[in-house]
């Protein structure tokens, strides 16, 4: 466990209630007679269609669908780009990737003139920063390198963890890992594995322990301020690959395969996971993948009802959503991290709080995760994050406003080999899914999708060069989307976004480990290929 936040001084009880029903009073909507318990989830990798209550065949999710039907379900939202990091700045501050600005984990790979590393600085107010100064008890419980604080996060945690570490990460056994590895002693790593095997196991399931540990905060919390309200975010990382969830469920939608694909070595070099692959096996990985979801539905459930018997369910505000979706090869590659598909973008967003979020709704319309941060803040009767371009969708949770059609904007830098990053974007506005890319500083090409007629985006309804008459109402969306970029970015000053030091060679081997270092159609490199892209100076596109 790496060592948590300083802690702050907790509130008192007549003190916070107070301050809430100020709050409540300046925010326009009314807001909770009393502030409620907040839980976010983020299940890493999840596609919203492969959840039942989005439509799926397969019982992937029982509880979450009965989540939904507690309460809501916004129909379409779309992350704010497709991979791990930027996209969970974007759920914690309310503003898309050329707001905040960390575009690339690059950024940490820049030196000066001097070869002194360049300070990695973002935009943006956190979630629990909100909360905390509200009186919330904020704990922050996490299973991935990317949500680490050296990349920015922990702002407003008084308590924040990783969980499920490896070998590359634990922070007494991944040193000494270190050493063994410079100085070639074999031995001394066959032992060290042998001393610790859950670390050097890479189908371990992270789930349990991090949800264990988010219940043990949430008791220690209550004994300390019982009348005190608590954040509690728990991100999730087992449904990501490798696709090898636990018995019974790593059989439970392909009882009958018998052939080579167990779910390991994706984004290998050597991976038998290609494009050319045979369907029967491709549909196998598919059911690993969804084994992967039910597995973590059922961790999901776990927590639910540990609220439940500690009696706070009734008056917890859950929200469940994800950072990003997974490609199985519906436009030709695997994983996420490098494309803006639907696939890729569509996530979940599963909202419950009895008897203030009406039960069985389906929110039709576009949202994005970007709406997330200002929502949870305007339901609990405060205002959103400093600078947040994200919708307060409190009003709409509650039937009291429709969904104003607005335009959802994702974005993604993608480096491969050394020559200029290829700069893509979307657009959604309405059923109409709009991705533009260049390379470098060519002139952008972009594509139109109907949504209402191919959900699946198999056929472009047309296809055009940015600076053409047809696009005149695509360029008229990014102008107002640069407005609004710009004016969040001068309502929140530029701050420090972890820790500026370059990427280790440790800490590269585990994201490599992962895919993200090269190899593999969706990885990418942590090492400097050339100028790196700095939103903070612009957008990216």
């Amino acid at each position: 466990m790496l060592p948590s936040l300083p802690r702050s001084r907790p509130i008192g009880a007549a003190a916070l209630l107070c301050a809430f029903l100020l709050a409540a009073c300046s925010s326009g909507d009314g807001g909770p007679e009393r502030p409620p318990h907040v839980l976010l989830v983020s299940i890493d990798t999840l596609r919203a269609d492969h959840l039942g209550c989005y439509g799926y065949e397969r019982d992937t999710s029982p509880n979450l669908d009965a989540l939904a039907a507690r309460g809501a379900r916004f129909e379409r939202t779309f992350a704010s780009t497709s991979w791990t990091l930027p996209s969970h700045l974007s759920m914690l501050t309310g503003l898309p990737v050329s707001g905040h600005g960390i575009c690339d984990d690059r950024l940490w790979s820049r030196t000066d003139a001097d070869g002194e590393p360049v300070p990695v600085t973002m935009h943006g107010t956190f979630l629990p920063e909100v909360l905390r100064a509200a009186g919330y008890r904020t704990g922050g419980f996490y299973t991935w390198k990317y949500l680490e604080p050296r990349f920015g996060f922990g702002p407003g945690f008084e308590v924040y963890e990783r969980w499920g570490h490896t070998f590359y990460s634990h922070p007494e056994v991944a040193p000494e890992f270190e050493r063994l590895r410079a100085a070639g002693d074999t031995d001394g790593l066959k032992a060290l594995a042998a001393k610790h095997p859950a670390l050097f196991d890479a189908t371990r399931q992270s789930s349990p322990e991090t949800i264990d540990r988010a219940l043990a905060w949430i008791d220690e919390a209550r004994a300390e301020t019982p009348d005190a309200p608590l954040f509690t975010f728990v991100h999730l990382f087992d449904v990501h690959d490798p696709y090898t969830p636990p018995a019974p469920y790593d059989a439970k939608f392909d009882p009958d395969y018998d052939g080579p694909i167990d779910g390991k070595n994706v984004t290998s070099p050597d991976s038998p996971v290609r494009a050319d692959m045979d369907p029967r096996d491709l549909a196998h990985l598919v059911a690993l993948y969804d084994g992967g979801i039910a597995w973590v539905d059922s961790e999901v459930g776990r927590l639910l009802a540990g609220l439940e018997t500690r009696g706070l369910l009734a008056d917890t505000l859950v929200m469940v959503v994800s950072d990003h979706g997974e490609e199985f090869f519906e436009h030709g590659g695997k994983t996420h991290r490098a494309a803006l598909y639907r696939e890729s973008v569509h996530v979940p967003w599963i909202v419950a709080w009895p008897g203030h979020v009406p039960a069985g709704v389906t929110i039709g319309g576009s949202t994005g995760l970007v709406d997330l941060a200002p929502t949870v803040c305007g339901l609990v009767g405060l205002s959103g994050p400093d600078g947040a371009t994200g919708r307060d969708l409190a009003p709409v949770l509650r039937g009291r406003a429709p969904l104003a059609e607005e335009t959802v904007l994702s974005e993604l830098y993608l480096f491969e080999g050394d020559g200029p990053p290829q700069r893509r974007a979307a657009l959604l506005t309405g059923d109409e899914h709009v991705l533009l890319g260049a390379q470098g500083a060519a002139p952008w090409q972009g594509v139109r999708f109907d949504l209402a007629r191919d959900a699946a985006e198999r056929e472009a309804l047309a296809a055009f060069r940015l600076d053409e008459p047809q696009a005149a109402d695509v360029r008229a969306r990014l102008d107002a989307q640069r407005a609004a970029l710009a004016a969040a970015r001068a309502a929140t000053p530029p701050r420090l976004a972890g820790d500026s030091a370059p990427l280790s060679a440790a800490e590269l081997a585990e994201l490599a480990a992962m895919g993200y270092a090269g190899g593999g159609e969706a990885a990418t490199s942590s090492a400097p290929r050339g100028p790196v892209p700095l939103c903070l100076d612009g957008c990216c596109w």
